[in-house]
C-alpha cells in the first residue's frame, strides 16, 4: 500500500517543482496583479505603476518586453484607463485574488504569488486524482501518464486560477464518490474560484438531489447561485455578451467597457466552427473519442457502475456545456474533466482482463 501512495506523492512533488521552477509568466499575471492592487485601493497611474513594477521584479527584461509588446498590450501598459477596464474580467476570481493577497503578507510579491498558487494547487490536484485512481481498477502506476497527457504540467505553470479550480473540482468528485458531506461545501464555493464553474456545482447537486439528499443539495445550490450573483454585482462583471464579444468577435480591444455588442448572428457561429476545427487536432479529443467508443461498446455493462456518473457522465456534460457557452478548447478549463474521463476509460478497459484472470483461477 505504501508504494501506491508513494507514486501519488512523487508525481505531485514533480508537478509542484516544475511549476515553481518553470512558470509560464503569461499575460494574465499582469491582470491578476492589477486586480490585487485594485483591491488594495490603487487607481489610475498608481495602479499601473505598482502593477508593472511588481512584474519587473519577477520576470526577465526579455519577458517583460514581450508582456508589453503588441497593440493590445502596449495600450494596457500605456493607458491607466485601459488597465482598469481589464479588472472586471479578473477580480471575479475572488478565491484566487484573496490567496494572492494573503501570500504577500508572508513575503511573496503579487507576481510570484500568481504562479506559486498554481503550482501548489496543481500538485494537490494530482494527489486527489491519485486517490480517485486508487478507488478504481486502474493501476496507480498509470497516474504519471494521465497527469502528463491531460495537462497538469501546463496548469502548474500558469498565472491563473485554473489549477485551484481543478483541485476543488476533483475534490468535489472524490467527495461524491465517498458520499461525504464535503461535496455540498465544495459545490457552494466553486463560483468563488471560477464563476463559470457554477456549471459543475449544478451538475453535482443535481446528482445528489436525485439520489435522495434533497435538502442539502438545494441548500448548497442556493448558496452557489447567491455567490455567483453577488460576485458579478460587487465586482462589476461586464456580462456574458461582452465577454463573448471581447474574446471571439473582432480584434482584441484594450477598452472592453466600450465594446459594441454585435447583432450579427453569423458572428456568433464562427467561434463554434473554429472550435470544431480545433477539436480535431486537440489531444484531449482522443480521450473523449475513446471514452464515447467504450460507452457505445459496453453501454449495458458500464452504466450499472456509479463510476460511470462520477468519472464520465458529470465531467463530460460539464465539458460539453462549457464549450457550448464559451467555445474554446484551452487546456486549462478541462484538465480535471479530461483526466477523470481518461481514468474511467482505463478502468473500463481493465475490467475484462480482471474477469478473465478470475476465470483462470
Amino acid at each position: 500500500m505504501g508504494y501506491r501512495y508513494g507514486i501519488c506523492i512523487l508525481t505531485a512533488t514533480i508537478i509542484l517543482i516544475f511549476g515553481l521552477l518553470k512558470p509560464e509568466h503569461n499575460w494574465d499575471m499582469i491582470a491578476y496583479v492589477a486586480a490585487s492592487y485594485y483591491k488594495d485601493g490603487y487607481r489610475g497611474p498608481d495602479l499601473t505603476r505598482e502593477t508593472y513594477e511588481d512584474i519587473k521584479k519577477e520576470v526577465s527584461s526579455k519577458t517583460f518586453s514581450k508582456l508589453i509588446t503588441g497593440k493590445y498590450r502596449e495600450t494596457v501598459f500605456g493607458d491607466p484607463s485601459s488597465l482598469e477596464q481589464q479588472i472586471p474580467f479578473y477580480s471575479i476570481r475572488v478565491g484566487y485574488i484573496e490567496l494572492i493577497r494573503l501570500l504577500k503578507k508572508v513575503g511573496l510579491n503579487y507576481a510570484k504569488s500568481t504562479y506559486v498558487i498554481s503550482a501548489i494547487f496543481a500538485s494537490l490536484s494530482v494527489l486527489v486524482l491519485g486517490l480517485i485512481v486508487l478507488t478504481t481498477t486502474v493501476p496507480i502506476g498509470i497516474l504519471p501518464i494521465v497527469v502528463a497527457v491531460t495537462g497538469y504540467t501546463e496548469l502548474a505553470r500558469l498565472s491563473t486560477p485554473d489549477a485551484m479550480a481543478c483541485f476543488f473540482s476533483l475534490l468535489g468528485i472524490y467527495s461524491l464518490m465517498k458520499k461525504e458531506r464535503l461535496i455540498f461545501l465544495v459545490a457552494a464555493i466553486l463560483p468563488l474560484i471560477r464563476t463559470d464553474f457554477i456549471l459543475l456545482s449544478g451538475l453535482l447537486m443535481i446528482y445528489t438531489y436525485l439520489h435522495g439528499r434533497r435538502f442539502l443539495s438545494l441548500f448548497s445550490l442556493l448558496f452557489s447561485v447567491a455567490f455567483y450573483i453577488l460576485i458579478n454585482k460587487l465586482y462589476g462583471n461586464y456580462g456574458y455578451l461582452t465577454l463573448f464579444n471581447f474574446t471571439f468577435i473582432g480584434s482584441l480591444t484594450p477598452y472592453p467597457a466600450d465594446i459594441v455588442i454585435s447583432h450579427k448572428f453569423s458572428d456568433y457561429l464562427i467561434p463554434y466552427a473554429l472550435l470544431l476545427n480545433n477539436l480535431i487536432f486537440h489531444s484531449h479529443s482522443a480521450i473523449y473519442v475513446l471514452a464515447v467508443y467504450l460507452l457505445w461498446l459496453k453501454r449495458d455493462q458500464v452504466k450499472a457502475h456509479a463510476d460511470y456518473y462520477y468519472l464520465f457522465g458529470i465531467p463530460l456534460v460539464f465539458t460539453i456545456a462549457h464549450m457550448l457557452l464559451f467555445p474554446t478548447m484551452q487546456y486549462r478549463f478541462f484538465v480535471f474533466s479530461a483526466s477523470l474521463i481518461l481514468v474511467w476509460s482505463l478502468s473500463v478497459l481493465s475490467q475484462p482482463a480482471r474477469k478473465e484472470a478470475v476465470c483462470l483461477r
